[in-house]
């Protein structure tokens, strides 16, 4: 049987390139022109795009009794060959244009003649092999010189031996793809989570965007009609151009709504009748339960969930670590309770010297953020965080919506702020601590459950840290978010909590701890444990990442050697629409700042948007500045990743300048003799260091390097070019 897929066509044709672009007419040309060598198949394989479901491709289908399969919309996975064969040809193309200056169209023939020489990693064998039963003659022929064989004398001998060349290439090749079938499968599978909904369940689907094709995101809730197949459904639409539509079930994932359940805050998977029994999730597993109309949202975390569930969060382990870490985690049980303690070691003191009481006034709410504040309330009065006050002081309490569309309470103490003496403790240098980090082989990264809510107030704070609502004055007997003084206080804390620690870093209440052996990882978290039991603090099970290779710690995924920038961050960036004020640049050269030293050349790509800061400048969007906020987006998405540098071996570094500024990289050789990037340094010049001589431009570009890894270089082995 003939399976015949959209692949077979663009690559045994290069005319119907790629064939989603390419009209009704182009694709019947191309059909036919296959069937007049390969014959008639018995399948069709496509995606959904008018050229392939227009009238006349559906009668030529049906006259010759094809079977025509469709995949499902935006899941490329459904034909994951041809979506690999776009991308190997879009590099070989662009690598083309880029290094001989032509068009694409010229190269094209060339190219795709040389990838059917090509061994498929999945097949073993090349297109030629798979289709002719022997190696054609091309480019990579004629570079190696290949001898041709010499040719058959008897015509039977020939067809009988090609038949059976093309029979145990078929078989093998079958083989082959089966076996790389079954190891995807088990890598995409291995933390997959089945999901199966019915008819009536409330999803969310993964859609373009409307008038931006190439960017996507969770719409919804919409409703599942019917089940079509394991993996496709029915979904209903309303709100788009088509009503229904064919959705893979790896675009979809299941709508919850949090409520509450008696006094228990749960998440419900949300259906279109709430008279019957509904899914309700509780500690991961699912419960039927009758749940009312009038819900509030609400949550809060829960360790003991975690805690039933430590297989699932430690399950990119092997079963012996994971039981060794399971045997650690049980045996500091106050560290994982369901409430926040309070540590015995400090207390947090608000200084606002002789100033007068500040009183502010509530706002009026509507009755659904009323109730929702008042559970807030009411949660921290029974959990002893606050209690009812007749303080002279008052501080707004308000409801800011957070990015899972709960609300969290959030005292406004900007006036409390501005009178309070501030707290000159030090925070650690983030580019310190991620140095510490970054070069380990196995990482654990811990968060503290509501950390500031584990630090006493005095007594004076606590009537200064006074907050009102619609239903009264109420005072913090714990620390709460939004003190000038509170991250000193915390870290200070902290670093009393760590002192002495070996493999361990911490930053306000992100502690990580780092190995490089196993042996080594374990003792570290048991040491770590016993120092946070002692001080009477508790850990957020549910945010911790335990012996990872790597994990996101400071806005940047460290470990194994290696820094790189966080997917995430690095797409906010490229979705940030062209500032409009200077305001809104100087937020988007703070977003790229943080990631100035995966880019080389940073400060002459922004040149023309730092220009634009000065007080004397008027913010004029011009071309040029287009161009630098393209390239600057260009430059972080195409970041590098650097390596995690190793204090007490030797560095590196090169320097160089330009016309418009000085830039350096810092380099050391890696295990494999290669040297390997560090970290990337540029500033721009100023007015009159613009007129400098080239020679006095590299020799201020080398003393502003040196200034600049003086962490680095000096004290070690350093060379310069």
């Amino acid at each position: 049987m003939y399976l015949l897929t959209v692949m077979c066509l663009s690559t045994r044709y290069p005319a119907a390139y790629p064939l989603r672009n390419i009209t009704t007419k182009s694709v019947v040309k191309a059909l036919s022109q296959f069937i007049s060598v390969f014959g008639i198949p018995k399948v069709i394989q496509s995606d959904q795009g008018t050229n392939f479901t227009s009238h006349m491709f559906a009668e030529i289908l049906k006259q010759l009794h094809v079977k025509h399969a469709l995949s499902s919309p935006y899941h490329p996975q459904s034909q994951g060959a041809i979506e690999r064969f776009h991308q190997t040809l879009k590099s070989l193309l662009r690598s083309y244009c880029s290094e001989l200056d032509r068009d694409w169209e010229e190269g094209l023939p060339w190219l795709m003649m040389a990838a059917r020489e090509v061994s498929q990693e999945s097949t073993g064998f090349s297109p030629n092999d798979l289709v002719f039963g022997h190696a054609v003659r091309g480019p990579l022929a004629v570079l190696h010189d290949w001898k041709k064989t010499s040719p058959p004398t008897n015509l039977t001998d020939y067809v009988n031996g090609f038949r059976r060349r093309l029979y145990e290439v078929g078989k093998l090749a079958k083989e082959n793809l089966e076996r790389s079938q079954r190891k995807m499968k088990g890598l995409f599978d291995r933390r997959v989570e089945k999901r199966v909904f019915s008819p009536g369940d409330q999803v969310l689907a993964l859609l373009p965007l409307v008038g931006s094709p190439f960017q996507a995101k969770f719409s919804g809730p919409y409703t599942v009609l019917r089940q079509i197949s394991d993996q496709n459904y029915i979904i209903a639409m309303p709100d788009r151009r088509k009503r229904s539509q064919l959705c893979h079930v790896n675009v979809l994932k299941p709508y919850y709504a949090l409520v509450h359940w008696g006094e228990r805050p749960v998440a419900v998977a949300a259906s279109v009748g709430n008279s019957d029994p509904v899914s309700v999730v509780v500690g991961g597993e699912k419960e039927d339960v009758n749940v009312p109309d009038d819900s509030i949202v609400q949550g809060h975390l829960r360790n003991s969930e975690s805690l039933s569930k430590l297989d699932m969060l430690l399950d990119h382990l092997s079963e012996s670590r994971r039981n060794q870490l399971i045997e650690v985690i049980h045996s500091f049980p106050s560290l994982f309770s369901d409430t926040p303690s309070c540590t015995h070691l400090i207390e947090h003191d608000i200084d606002v010297g002789d100033a007068q009481p500040i009183r502010q006034r509530f706002y009026r709410v509507s009755p659904k953020k009323r109730e929702q504040l008042e559970s807030e309330v009411k949660y921290m009065l029974e959990h002893d965080i606050a209690v009812p006050s007749s303080s002279s002081w008052a501080s707004l309490c308000l409801l800011v919506v957070k990015p899972d569309h709960t609300f969290r309470p959030c005292t406004d103490f900007r006036k409390v702020n501005k009178i309070t003496k501030p707290d000159s403790f030090p925070l650690p240098r983030m580019e310190d601590c991620v140095d510490q980090v970054g070069s380990a082989k196995f990482v654990s990264k811990f968060d503290l459950l509501k950390g500031y809510w584990q630090v006493h107030l005095s007594k004076r704070a606590q009537d200064v840290a006074s907050f009102i609502t619609s239903s009264g004055l109420y005072s913090y007997k714990v620390m709460p978010f939004g003190l000038r003084n509170a991250p000193a206080t915390f870290q200070r804390l902290m670093n009393t909590v760590v002192a002495g620690l070996e493999g361990c870093a911490v930053y306000l209440d992100d502690v990580v701890v780092y190995s490089d052996t196993w042996e080594n990882h374990l003792q570290h978290i048991k040491a770590l444990f016993d120092h946070l039991v002692w001080a009477n603090l508790t850990i957020n099970l549910a945010k911790c990442e335990v012996a990872r290779a790597t994990v996101t710690y400071l806005g940047k995924v460290v470990g194994q050697g290696h820094v790189r920038p966080v997917r995430a961050k690095v797409l906010a960036i490229d979705q940030f629409s062209p500032p409009t004020t200077k305001k809104e640049l100087m937020r988007f050269l703070g977003m790229v700042g943080y990631y100035r030293a995966f880019c080389k050349n940073f400060s002459t790509v922004v040149a023309p948007l730092t220009s634009l800061l000065s007080e004397k400048a008027k913010f004029e969007w011009s071309p040029l500045c287009q161009q630098a906020f393209e390239e600057v987006k260009l430059v972080i998405s195409c970041a590098p990743v650097l390596a995690a540098p190793r204090m007490g071996e030797p560095f590196k570094l090169q320097v160089d300048a330009s016309k418009l500024g000085a830039g350096a990289v810092l380099l050391q050789v890696g295990e494999d003799e290669i040297d390997h990037t560090v970290s990337f340094f540029s500033r721009k010049f100023n007015s009159y260091q613009l007129n400098y001589s080239i020679v006095e431009k590299e020799a201020l570009a080398l003393i502003w390097a040196l200034q600049h890894f003086e962490v680095y270089v000096v004290g070690g082995e350093w060379s310069h070019w």
